[in-house]
């Protein structure tokens, strides 16, 4: 390979890789804590009633049933949750439509079923960990439009990244075997190949599915060409790409006892290997009437996802979906399960979130190695100090976004209850706790911002699993009691990342140079 070449393409890769590195690092850590969203909503509403042990659906489903009925008796739709692997919880939601007269807007409710009790318990509002996740991608504060695009972008300048970045490596697993301590920019460059290698499949897979996910975005015009400009006729292209093959055929079901616990004992007794996860009422008293059953795709055997029951010609009809109708859309949905883990029991979602964590790694590492490469290398008293500046904010974005997560957690816990916009302000705390990072990294020296930001990460991550016992009626020890394993997951998780702080506070000396 001619040199030339070989040099274009480290160019390439450095620039690439340094002009949307901030955001692919904040990408990458809240797209891999989204892999435990559900996790983390259930910490965040330690109210709820976890039940573990097997139990009865159908009493399950008639308390459930009753809340409803009192709390949304005209809500058009319901829906009901049943305990699964990763939600060992009773959930009710409902669609609240828009009122004029009450100035009411349109709206989803929710409530939880403690089943000790068999009454719906009302829960903290919180953001929980799916605005964490979806933070990844729409960027939050930014309109959505300009939050797909720029996150299409960075994806994109990702994954050129890692093609120039195999490129210009003649020797790239040799290199993995290679690390030099206490030798400056090449310590820094062996630990970003090894961040690198390791899960090179991984962040291949993750950035091509992620710029494949947003391609409604980056390839809009090619949908407005065949469909139509609008939001109505992109409706029709994302109808028709996503399509379920879909089987109707009439069952042996009086039409008169077609109700929830109805159908929930028919699809127990059709579907013997498949765990019922979802049971819906849709368009509730109109002439569209019907029930609709997910299972639960992390347990048992996958083979149908939803079986919806209606009424048709005096008699009960059911439609099964068994997956997606056409080969673009059986590609697709194979990259967004592969993107989004959803196939993925809890060992396989700990590897993907390591993997993420060592892509966060290797953004990071080359952010740094961008600028110790600089400083070696600048002449003027100008660019010295534009440089120097870099690195105070590249510290502050680095520590700052595992900084904003814990306090992201610690607003769930100290904000009031009842105050307004409760969720939004814990986001708003997320976003603070980032700034104020860069704001001390900027006017604290470099040396010591490295120090104090990670001995206070550490701090705070140590801290939560207190401040969940002081504030709520939840610790470690009676988590373990109760077999609540998501609580006492979580719990310990957050003094694993405590204690990897900490010890990244002690060596940072011997490693910054």
């Amino acid at each position: 390979m001619k040199p030339r070449f070989r040099q274009a393409m480290n160019w390439l890769h450095t620039w690439v890789g340094f002009s949307f590195g901030w955001l692919l690092y904040f990408i990458f850590i809240t797209g891999t804590v989204g892999y435990f969203d559900s996790e983390i909503d259930r910490w965040m509403k330690p109210e709820i009633v976890v039940e573990n042990h097997v139990v009865n659906q159908n009493e399950l489903l008639a308390i459930a049933e009753k809340e409803l009925q009192i709390a949304a008796p005209e809500s058009p739709q319901w829906y009901i949750s049943l305990p699964a692997s990763r939600t060992p919880y009773v959930q009710i939601q409902w669609l609240q439509l828009a009122n004029e007269k009450t100035n009411t807007p349109r709206d989803w409710h929710e409530k939880f079923i403690d089943i000790k009790t068999k009454q719906a318990k009302d829960i903290r509002a919180t953001a929980g960990g799916e605005t964490l996740y979806r933070m990844h991608y729409n960027l939050h504060y930014v309109p959505k439009l300009v939050g797909y695009i720029l996150t299409s972008l960075a994806t994109m300048l990702m994954l050129i990244a890692l093609i120039t970045g195999i490129v210009i490596h003649k020797k790239i697993f040799f290199e993995f075997f290679t690390f030099r301590p206490k030798k400056g920019i090449r310590s820094w460059l062996d630990i970003h190949n090894i961040f690198s290698v390791l899960p090179l499949p991984f962040h291949l897979m993750i950035t091509y599915s992620g710029l494949l996910l947003l391609m409604g975005i980056t390839m809009s015009s090619v949908i407005d060409f065949r469909y139509g400009e609008g939001r109505e006729n992109h409706r029709n292209f994302y109808n028709e790409a996503q399509l379920d093959i879909k089987t109707q055929k009439f069952i042996d079901l009086p039409p008169e006892t077609l109700s929830l616990q109805g159908v929930l004992n028919d699809a127990q007794t059709r579907y013997k290997n498949q765990k019922v996860s979802y049971i819906g009422l849709i368009d509730q008293d109109s002439s569209n009437e019907h029930y609709e059953i997910w299972f639960d795709k992390f347990e048992g055997i996958h083979l149908v996802s939803k079986v919806a029951y209606r009424v048709k010609n005096d008699k009960v009809e059911i439609e099964i979906s068994t997956g997606k109708a056409g080969s673009a859309a059986e590609v697709y949905d194979v990259f967004e399960h592969l993107h989004e883990g959803l196939f993925a029991n809890i060992y396989l979602r700990w590897l993907y979130f390591s993997f993420g964590l060592l892509g966060a790694a290797m953004v990071a590492t080359g952010m740094i190695l961008w600028v110790k490469k600089r400083q070696t290398n600048v002449k003027s008293q100008r660019m010295t100090s534009v440089i120097s500046i870099i690195e105070r904010i590249n510290i502050g974005v680095l520590v700052g976004v595992p900084i904003a997560i814990a306090c992201y957690f610690w607003a769930n816990r100290l904000l009031p209850i009842s105050i307004i916009n409760r969720p939004d302000w814990e986001v708003h705390c997320f976003f603070i706790a980032m700034l104020v990072s860069i704001a001390f990294a900027v006017c604290r020296s470099i040396k010591k911002s490295w120090s104090n930001l990670l001995w206070f990460t550490a701090f705070i991550y140590l801290l939560i699993p207190l401040l969940n016992a002081v504030t709520t009626q939840h610790n470690i020890l009676l988590s373990l009691q109760s077999s609540d394993w998501l609580m006492l997951g979580f719990d310990l998780s957050m003094l694993f990342f405590g204690a990897c702080f900490a010890l990244a506070a002690i060596t940072v000396k011997e490693i910054k140079a």
